[in-house]
């Protein structure tokens, strides 16, 4: 299989599938530091410093993991080349041919998902099982906050692709993605989006660290999504509210309230015991077996493009409501 691009979230792929021993890696990067540090820590076939000198059609799936201005040109390359793949999140950063791509993908009926993990974690697809089953009665209303220090975590923030919006960085297409991942997933296709987004501390870059972003779906379910990357704590909670009760996603603790009592009726902790960065690379092997058992033909539950296209417009959307002061009706 192809790796294209060895940076951060390509590092977190290539331990990913070379934790499942299921798969022969070859990689596609630019920089020859990256590359030898590749080569000095995985088994690496083949190595390219540009996607053009890799033949597309010799391997048996490729992880887009390239920044996402370049997506709709390597998804192409997959589609001229008939070859599976997953692309990182997000889709693209602009409308500009993502649907003539996806047209062409279809049309060769390729195997292809896109690279949001926590539907992947085990306590998200809790939480979509017990509103499925009625737990909390009928959804009306999420409330989701993913807020924290970004440099502490990215100390090479402004540097990366998150600095400039036409790279897909920025607290909407790069963090929010996640979330609207989740939303989708969970609430299905939003209708209208408002938004307020601003730079209010980090500098260096280019883009928005801070958005306050309300959704309405077709549905009727109501949808409230914080982001700021600048605070203290590290905070990652999403509250999904019923007619019978609410259920609490914080980190990796779920709890379920059907009452006014201050204590949860049920609380898990998902990550119990565990280390959190281990826990959360072991995402990625999940995700890895995911896609290989979907190559394979098994069922496959992670994000289609089709998904992650209402993802992009949702994101897009969210972007021109602030830029024109409206609510903006997500256009299908």
């Amino acid at each position: 299989m192809l790796i294209i691009g060895a940076g951060g979230i390509g590092l977190r792929h290539l331990t990913g599938y070379a934790q499942s021993g299921r798969a022969i890696l070859s990689i596609v990067e630019p920089d020859p530091k990256k590359r030898k540090s590749v080569a000095d820590k995985f088994s690496i076939s083949h190595q390219y410093t540009e996607a053009g000198q890799a033949d597309f059609s010799k391997f048996d799936l490729a992880v887009i993991c390239a920044p996402a201005h370049t997506h709709v040109s390597l998804m192409n390359s997959c589609a001229a080349a008939s070859i599976p793949f997953m692309v990182e999140k997000p889709l693209a950063v602009s409308m500009d041919g993502v649907q003539e791509v996806l047209d062409r993908i279809r049309a060769k009926n390729l195997f292809a998902r896109v690279g949001f993990t926590r539907r992947v974690a085990n306590e998200t697809q809790q939480v979509k099982s017990d509103i499925l089953s009625g737990k909390i009665g009928d959804l009306k209303l999420i409330y989701m906050n993913s807020s924290q220090e970004f440099p502490k975590y990215r100390p090479d923030f402004q540097s990366t692709y998150y600095a400039k919006p036409e790279m897909g960085g920025g607290a909407i297409l790069d963090a929010a993605s996640h979330l609207f991942d989740m939303l989708i997933w969970i609430a299905g296709r939003p209708k209208n989006v408002s938004c307020m987004y601003d730079r209010l501390v980090l500098q260096g870059t280019q883009t928005e660290d801070t958005c306050l972003i309300n959704i309405r779906f077709e549905n009727n379910v109501y949808a409230n999504v914080t982001i700021n990357q600048f605070q203290k704590p590290n905070t990652n909670t999403q509250e999904f509210i019923g007619t019978s009760g609410n259920l609490v996603l914080d980190h990796s603790t779920l709890k379920f309230s059907n009452s006014d009592s201050d204590e949860p009726i049920e609380t898990k902790d998902f990550m119990e015991g565990l280390v959190p960065m281990a826990a959360h690379q072991e995402r990625f092997a999940m995700q890895a077996n995911y896609m290989l058992d979907g190559l394979e033909g098994a069922p496959c539950h992670l994000a289609t493009l089709d998904e992650a296209l209402i993802n992009l417009r949702l994101a897009l959307a969210a972007k021109q409501s602030w830029d024109e002061r409206r609510i903006i009706q997500v256009e299908y």
